[in-house]
């Protein structure tokens, strides 16, 4: 199991690196275009295009990184006045949770990803991308947050067994 926890986490690095370099192309681009209309010059056509594709790799790539280092939108109403061993089983409630939701959607948008890219269906904008490319990294971030949410079930269970 240690070696699935590294692997993983070396994977969620890795799109996380993805995810803050796309971050800063989208930085990037937004201040070009900014200059390049305020000295009256045409803004590229596949800019707002492609900055769109990058806001939703983000959050997906993303993710599951945010996820291992628990820094997911969470509330901490309930969790404040338990003690650490309810709240562990809280956490491996939460983590099947997680994992039965986030499986599902792995599952749906899969099969719609799937469906796009045998069927060739294309997002014809400024450039026409193939529509698997960009909903295959909704399907590869929910892949993730499954992976994750299945991982942080068994360290929550491990952590109780122990005593931790």
């Amino acid at each position: 199991m240690r070696g699935f926890d590294k692997s993983l986490d070396g994977i969620q690095k890795a799109f996380a690196l993805i995810a803050g370099l796309l971050l800063l192309f989208v930085a990037l681009s937004t201040c070009v275009a900014i200059v390049l209309r305020f000295i009256k010059i045409p803004v590229p056509l596949w800019s707002v295009q492609f900055n769109e594709y990058s806001l939703l790799w983000i959050t997906f790539l993303g993710g599951a990184w945010l996820l291992r280092r628990g820094r997911h939108v969470s509330l901490d109403i309930v969790t404040r006045r338990l003690k650490p061993r309810g709240v562990k089983i809280l956490s491996v409630i939460h983590g099947i949770m997680g994992l039965g939701v986030c499986g599902l959607l792995t599952w749906i948008t899969g099969t719609v990803t799937w469906d796009n890219f045998q069927r060739n269906v294309m997002d014809v904008r400024a450039v026409d991308v193939p529509k698997y490319l960009i909903l295959g990294v909704v399907f590869l971030g929910f892949a993730l947050l499954t992976l994750e949410f299945l991982n942080d079930v068994f360290r929550n269970i491990r952590q109780l067994k122990t005593g931790e």
